[in-house]
């Protein structure tokens, strides 16, 4: 298999394997009775642990950042508005409805992202973005309203959750490219996901008392931290480097459709017609947005 095809098996499954850690958390918080402010603080933490040892046996110098002031406060600010709050409200989003919704409403990020360059820039967005701006829209409110504008097909909570959960992933994608460009990936989000789980721990440590486990949900933890978030994360990166971050952004429209799909399957969400196209025009916007990337890019 040749370097671009193996960069885009490693993406496409990244993506696939995301849209199933949702999945996997709506099931452990179904059977066990976890809050998800619990399980977001178990899962960072972990997956941090994972993340710096990965990065430090990799030969990075994981405690470099903490010798610079600046860098180390804007790690915390990225861990508390970025790591933590993305993780916290994706898993409450889903608690209030379900892992497939969630996915879908956070991946409105890169439409929130451009449109808010373009604000910032004072820049006129090109056709493409801003018929993803629209379509995006469209897909939200069918998939909110199933296109009755009197009522909602999610609760009110969802709908809050799921919004600030794209907002705090526009944030988690572009404020920590400093950082990353000077200490690397691993350190940075390794950090910042360890933080984020002891930001949660003097609030929420001390639940964990009257919960149900059993082995089936032992693996299932294991899988949505060592599966579908630390060796995912490892494989997008490694898929991302060798096809390009817009090939990337173009695959990881499998994360959405997956998650709709192992919903259905495994969970028997009911998702209707009206979910299925709000879904595949959000996944829709993202294409757009990516090819309007690359179109920029060759005409440079």
């Amino acid at each position: 298999m040749g370097s671009s095809k193996k960069g885009m098996f490693y993406v496409l499954a990244a993506a696939v394997l995301w849209g199933s850690s949702g999945v996997c958390a709506q099931y452990i918080m179904q059977k066990s009775h976890i809050s998800s402010p619990w399980l977001t603080m178990t899962r960072l933490l972990f997956t941090g642990v994972i993340l710096l040892t990965l990065s430090f046996v990799h030969s990075d110098k994981i405690f470099t950042i903490w010798k610079n002031r600046k860098d180390a406060v804007s790690l915390l600010i990225f861990s508390l508005f970025g790591a933590l709050t993305v993780q916290l409200t994706f898993l409450l989003t889903i608690e209030k409805s379900n892992a497939a919704t969630a996915t879908v409403l956070q991946f409105l990020s890169p439409t929130i992202i451009v449109a808010w360059f373009a604000l910032v820039r004072k820049a006129r967005p090109t056709m493409p973005v801003a018929l993803a701006i629209i379509t995006s829209l469209i897909g939200t409110f069918l998939l909110v309203t199933h296109g009755n504008l009197t009522s909602l097909s999610i609760s009110p909570e969802a709908l809050l959750w799921g919004i600030v959960s794209a907002f705090a992933a526009a944030f988690y994608t572009t404020y920590p490219s400093t950082l990353i460009a000077r200490y690397g990936t691993l350190p940075i989000v390794g950090w910042s996901m360890l933080l984020a789980g002891l930001m949660l721990t003097p609030f929420f440590g001390g639940q964990g008392n009257d919960f149900v486990v059993d082995g089936r949900l032992l693996m299932a933890f294991f899988y949505l931290v060592v599966i579908g978030t630390a060796l995912t994360f490892s494989l997008y990166l490694k898929g991302a480097q060798m096809i390009g971050g817009s090939k990337a952004s173009i695959l990881s429209c499998a994360e959405p459709l997956s998650s709709a799909l192992l919903s259905v399957a495994l969970l028997g969400v009911a998702f209707s017609l009206p979910d299925w196209l709000g879904t595949l025009l959000i996944v829709s916007s993202v294409l757009l947005i990516s090819w309007d990337s690359r179109r920029k890019i060759r005409a440079a």
